[in-house]
């Protein structure tokens, strides 16, 4: 009977080097989300006015019934992506999906895309292993 082998390298807490640049990166990818939203603020105005504009319920309101069918079935993709490609958060297309259909219709979109979702990912780790 073969047993396990150690590796101690594997082991090894990060240096604090890497641990500095870990933390430096962030940093740095914080500044920079700032600097761009400032430069948004600063040079289009206008894309800020339009966002808070959808914070109003009458307007989303409308925006929602304009969309028809398309909205259901885009919330549907979006949280099929969003399940299958692990980068992309689920968790504001849930939020935008109860604010704009409601409790119950926003968590049954939001479900329906999450199941075939996993579902998909499922398929695709049994076909490539």
């Amino acid at each position: 009977m073969l047993s396990p082998v150690r590796c101690e390298t594997c082991w090894q807490k990060p240096s604090p080097r890497f641990e500095m640049s870990l933390r430096t990166g962030i940093l740095a990818a914080l500044a920079d989300l700032g600097l761009v939203l400032l430069g948004v603020w600063w040079f289009a105005p206008a894309v800020l006015v339009d966002a808070m504009r959808l914070m109003n319920r009458e307007a989303l309101g409308a925006l929602v019934t304009q969309a028809g069918i398309w909205g259901p079935l885009l919330i549907v993709c979006l949280m099929t992506v969003a399940v299958v490609a692990s980068p992309i958060p689920s968790a504001p297309i849930a939020l935008a999906a109860g604010a704009a259909y409601g409790h119950v219709w926003g968590t049954v979109y939001v479900v329906v895309g999450a199941e075939l979702g996993a579902l998909i990912a499922f398929g695709l780790a049994r076909v490539l292993g």
